[in-house]
């Protein structure tokens, strides 16, 4: 290996140390109820031990610090595994699978995905970033449906938007943290919402549950 590029392998490595300190200290800020109250560039620098300058040159804006926790989240929740799962031929099977994914994700960084949710409320920039990522849920989701309708007859075409919108709720932040309480365990809130998501995508009743009269 020549010398330079011996230093340019340090400089990136140690960039990339840069960038995981400064996520790690945001991290640790949102999960700290005042730290999150007062979370800023500024704040994360100083718990980072950067200067806020570093912060900029590697994320650009509070935007893009956020983002970079939402990916470290996701790396860190196992959202990879959502490709394999997509892929999976059988596509009842490749609903549950998933609905697993997220169930795992949401778990794996619920209090810090919900002060970020909570924090895209009053920062129309974040909002419109962590919308964009819902819209690959949805997206997703249709293309299950879609073969699960092709396969199995089922949704028809008529119902299609429904059960997406459904199955889009179902699989949400919200419903998981709601459905989580008290003392369902995160695999009981996937079997759960696995069980409701066949109903709804067979256009039958949950297993359990009378037809309104």
């Amino acid at each position: 290996m020549s010398p330079r590029a011996y230093r340019l392998g340090r400089r990136e490595a140690d960039t990339e140390k840069t960038r995981a300190r400064i996520v790690a200290s945001a991290r640790r800020l949102l999960l700290n109820p005042r730290g999150f109250a007062e979370f800023s560039i500024d704040a994360v620098a100083r718990e980072a031990g950067v200067a806020r300058m570093t912060v900029y040159h590697r994320f650009g804006s509070k935007r893009g610090l956020l983002q970079g926790i939402f990916d470290d989240l996701a790396a860190r929740g196992g959202m990879s595994e959502l490709r394999d799962a997509l892929r999976n031929p059988d596509p009842l099977a490749a609903l549950s699978d998933f609905i697993s994914v997220f169930t795992r994700f949401w778990t794996s960084g619920r209090v810090v995905i919900r002060r970020l949710r909570a924090q895209g409320v009053i920062d129309p920039t974040l909002g419109e970033a962590l919308r964009e990522r819902e819209e690959r849920r949805r997206e997703g989701l249709r293309v299950i449906v879609k073969r699960i309708s092709e396969k199995e007859g089922r949704p028809k075409a008529v119902a299609f938007g429904d059960v997406v919108d459904t199955l889009f709720t179902l699989t949400s932040f919200e419903t998981f943290d709601s459905l989580a309480r008290g003392k369902r365990r995160p695999k009981d809130v996937a079997t759960l919402v696995h069980r409701v998501a066949l109903a709804a995508v067979r256009g039958e009743p949950p297993r359990g549950t009378n037809r309104p009269g």
